[in-house]
């Protein structure tokens, strides 16, 4: 059987299939756009095997046999670009370019941000109210992330507008068309950053953009096409993820009796566990990248060829009673919590503390500003995206009292 991960009843209720799934069988197979059917591990450990082990898993397809980073030959100039970025390399590139772009991505570092990022979120709920915008989404969910990586990049105004407009056909849309066109225009954004660099390169100013530019590692500069794709992916995977967790977290607390009321009570410390578990139990990034395996062998039970390509079902992982005491209860207080939510080894999201620290700073706003916030209509009054390998909200209508 092939599982839908598209459909609204799965992705209102996944959690019941997804244990289900974990008991069964160490594999699953589901049907991805351009894609077409994939092979997803589904158990915590071997997500972590795939996820670790460089030795027989590698993200480049080129290191397993084929003839470009993705396994796909078909890739338009701008995409090709995009794709040589430090999600779809291995060491020592990656390696090298993570190094570039980690210092202010560490805790320390991100701690700092709490303040603005509290500041935001009370910006834009009172333009919701300004606007009497009831969709927490649009208003809320997906601004917040883009104001604060926006803040951590350094742009221009106008590059932020420009950026902001294209890219949105990237992530703010289900609908494959729109897509595609995002993708044919990426050559108008390449063009647009590299002005951007140029002008950095001249007057340097805050700002990690800014610090890329200037940065090296190892006696080494980013080449002005590594910049682009590092630019990408934190512009991307630094807004779509805590998006997408805040939507389907918030709408969890409301949904779950009692459970926001516990959130409200908590201090900063706790509501960053309460968050951890909210990805655990949420898991707003389904599934990972491909790897590809470097050699033949036989893995979980089934016997791999070198350039196969196999998917850690990061949701399935995440509902492993091998791995967690009672998988299918929110246990806003669980620890340890080995969730696979923001992956696992060398290529663990960049963005995993800011991601957190984002969602508590929101939550803690939210649920304070508004004591009786209720999803308007009811639980079933919103509408889930509908893009395989996400669970997020494409609308969340809530009552702001």
């Amino acid at each position: 059987m092939t599982l839908s991960l598209s459909s609204q009843a799965y992705l209102s209720a996944p959690h019941e299939t997804l244990a289900a799934i974990v008991a069964g069988d160490a594999w699953c197979r589901t049907k991805m756009p351009i894609l077409g059917e994939i092979d997803l591990v589904t158990r915590h450990g071997a997500i972590h095997a795939v996820l670790k082990d460089k030795e027989r898993f590698v993200v480049d397809a080129r290191h397993a046999g084929h003839k470009s980073p993705f396994g796909m030959p078909l890739l338009p100039k701008s995409l090709k670009i995009m794709a040589d970025n430090v999600l779809s390399m291995d060491d020592p590139d990656h390696a090298r370019l993570r190094r570039l772009a980690d210092a202010p991505f560490r805790r320390a570092a991100i701690l700092t941000q709490r303040r603005k990022i509290v500041a935001y979120a009370h910006e834009l709920l009172d333009l919701m109210e300004t606007d009497g915008n009831t969709d927490l989404v649009s208003g809320f969910c997906r601004p917040l992330p883009l104001k604060v990586i926006y803040g951590l990049l350094g742009f221009r105004p106008e590059t932020e507008a420009k950026l902001s407009r294209t890219l949105s056909n990237l992530t703010a849309t289900d609908s494959p068309l729109t897509m595609l066109w995002g993708l044919f225009r990426l050559g108008h954004v390449q063009d647009m950053l590299r002005e951007e660099f140029r002008a950095l390169h001249a007057d340097p100013r805050e700002g990690l953009v800014s610090e890329l530019v200037h940065a090296e590692a190892d006696g080494q500069k980013m080449s002005e096409n590594e910049l682009l794709a590092m630019v990408f992916v934190l512009f991307v995977a630094g807004h779509e993820t805590t998006t997408h967790l805040l939507s389907s977290g918030i709408w969890t607390l409301l949904t779950q009796p009692g459970v926001a009321d516990q959130v409200r009570a908590m201090d900063e410390d706790a509501r960053l566990v309460a968050v951890d578990e909210l990805m655990r139990y949420c898991t707003p990034v389904q599934m990972t990248k491909p790897r590809f395996v470097k050699e033949d062998m036989e893995f979980e039970g089934r016997a791999l060829k070198r350039g196969d390509r196999v998917f850690g079902f990061l949701a399935a992982g995440n509902m492993d009673p091998a791995e967690f005491d009672d998988p299918l209860t929110l246990n806003l207080a669980r620890r340890p919590n080995r969730h696979v939510g923001f992956g696992s080894g060398p290529h663990i999201c960049l963005g995993i503390h800011l991601a957190r620290l984002e969602a508590e700073a929101a939550l803690d706003v939210l649920l304070s500003r508004y004591p009786a916030l209720a999803i308007e209509g009811g639980a079933d009054n919103v509408k889930w995206i509908s893009r395989a390998g996400l669970r997020g909200l494409k609308r969340l209508p809530l009552v702001l009292r």
